[in-house]
């Protein structure tokens, strides 16, 4: 029997990707709610819709996905108490978080006037897009501590809070839980930013609510602190005080890549195969591997760092989606919280480093290998 889907408008295809399965809907995100539901088997969302009983009451919805790594807007304990199933994309957008950090700690040396390799970066949470972070800090030479203590629990290598908080750098990369043993909500306050060194950075791409923004706030006042956000406490409400404070200001958009929402939209419809016994062979795959390639990139002449550098800026420069944010909101007056979700939308063209070509005609041998070792393919002009 075909299914009754209804799913938000921003998950990449999604009309093509899951119209075998039945009728598709699309809709808002912002704007789902349980009469949309009303006849609905599936429900496919973003972290905009929050999947709790208010929506699911008195409704048919038998299956829920979420194209998104994190899901603190899905009450898992009502699916599974309710028998409904439910699937994630846990990964889909580490490699662009990746590349996000790494462009925004590139800016902070240049900003500082340091190499790369003489900083020190704090990683807390070292899950999928952790990992990916400290795979790109690393190979461009930056020392990194590894804080994770439910990894720690079972592997070597990691150190305590304090000491990650030491770090030039510090860049958050954990869900947001309220309870259990280890939770983050509040992570970083008043306290947790005191111990960070004066001038440090400070990165949210995880969630808002992890880090006290009144006390960043302050620290970045008081001159302690640099500030790069990306998850905001209460978006697309966000605080005008933390956006004037923040170093780059950037609406949820490090994981939001071309590449990261069709590696969701493909794992929700694996999970969505396997739920509903369709069997998911390559040759019925209707999303396309990647959307067409931008042109080759020709770096300027220069040093190794310039070029790198470059190349990464063509891909993901937080310091310009800053100002074309900002400049968004200032002008959308009382409709900043519509302008935070367009300006989303709009910076979600972004490709990243392996679908980038770079001209490799004058690029110096080492700087090759260096570009290479970030992901980048270098193609004959």
């Amino acid at each position: 029997m075909p299914l009754r889907i209804v799913a938000d408008r921003i998950i990449a295809e999604a009309a093509t990707a899951f119209a075998e399965f039945g009728e598709v809907t699309l809709a808002d995100g912002r704007q789902i709610s349980a009469g949309l539901l009303a006849d609905a088997d599936v429900l496919l969302v973003r972290s905009v819709t929050r999947v709790d009983a208010a929506l699911l009451d008195g409704t048919p919805v038998r299956f829920v996905g979420t194209a998104t790594a994190g899901t603190d807007h899905v009450d898992e304990s009502l699916l599974r108490e309710r028998g409904i199933a439910f699937a994630a994309a846990p990964g889909c957008n580490a490699r662009a978080v990746g590349e996000y950090v790494l462009a925004t700690v590139l800016a902070y040396a240049e900003l500082t006037g340091r190499d790369p390799s003489t900083l020190r970066c704090g990683v807390i949470g070292c899950g999928h897009a952790g990992r990916a972070a400290l795979d790109l800090l690393e190979a461009m030479g930056v020392e990194c501590l590894r804080n994770d203590p439910p990894l720690a629990a079972t592997h070597d290598g990691y150190v305590g809070l304090e000491d990650a908080l030491a770090a030039d750098v510090v860049t958050l990369h954990v869900p947001l839980t309220a309870s259990g043993p280890h939770p983050t909500v509040g992570l970083l306050g008043a306290p947790e930013l005191a111990r960070m060194p004066a001038g440090a950075l400070l990165i949210n791409a995880a969630r808002g609510g992890v880090v006290d923004e009144t006390a960043w706030q302050g620290a970045v006042a008081e001159g302690r602190l640099v500030a790069a956000v990306d998850c905001w406490r209460g978006e697309p409400a966000i605080s005008r005080e933390m956006l004037d404070a923040a170093w780059t200001a950037t609406p949820h958009v490090a994981g939001h890549t071309v590449d990261a929402r069709l590696r969701a939209t493909r794992q929700l419809r694996d999970a969505l195969c396997a739920w509903a016994g369709v069997a998911a062979g390559a040759d019925a795959d209707p999303l396309p591997t990647a959307a067409v390639a931008p042109p080759p990139l020709n770096l300027p002449p220069g040093d190794g760092l310039a070029a790198v550098r470059a190349a990464v800026f063509a891909c993901v420069d937080p310091r310009a989606l800053t100002a074309v944010f900002r400049e968004a909101l200032v002008s959308a007056g009382d409709e900043s919280r519509a302008a935070f979700d367009r300006m989303r939308a709009r910076f979600g063209s972004r490709r990243e480093f392996s679908v980038r070509p770079v001209a490799e005609t004058g690029v110096a041998t080492d700087t090759a290998a260096q570009l290479q070792r970030l992901g980048f393919r270098l193609v004959t002009p």
